[in-house]
């Protein structure tokens, strides 16, 4: 893969960022803890907050026609959101917390206006997200035996 950037973090997010740089952006999000339980995000709901799991686990859950199914369970380091931080879409899935889950949560707004000032920070961000959603999207593909995306 060539890269624009050094990689700097195994961290999805964070892979570009200098370590000051993540602080930085790491400083701009919102922490807090769920108890098990606990809803972070609603299907159908629109919010664009980005979320990062720092401690614990989340279950991603699906309703759609059918009774709650877990479809997936994500832990420390991974990232949710991402679509609707993208593109202010309503929310495809829930996610509840499978156990007491620490999360740093960005607002969209917030995010954006602070690194406005900085495009390459903004840039270095936006490609990370893209890479992401182009993993996710990989893994999807596979899942479903259908051809490789172009």
């Amino acid at each position: 893969m060539n890269n624009i950037w050094e990689l700097q973090s195994d961290h999805p997010l964070f892979r570009y960022f200098t370590p000051e740089e993540r602080s930085r952006i790491e400083a701009l999000a919102k922490v807090f803890t769920l108890e098990e339980g606990a809803l972070l995000i609603d299907e159908g709901e629109v919010d664009s907050t980005l979320f990062a799991v720092e401690d614990g686990r989340l279950d991603v859950v699906v309703s759609r026609h059918e009774a709650p199914k877990v479809v997936a369970s994500v832990g420390p380091g991974d990232v949710l959101g991402e679509v609707s931080f993208i593109d202010d879409s309503p929310r495809t899935v829930s996610v509840i917390a499978a156990e007491e889950t620490r999360i740093r949560a960005w607002n969209k707004t917030t995010l954006v206006g602070e690194l406005k000032e900085q495009p390459e920070l903004l840039a270095k961000l936006a490609i990370a997200l893209s890479e992401l959603l182009v993993e996710r999207l990989r893994v999807a593909v596979q899942r479903q035996g259908m051809v490789r995306p172009v």
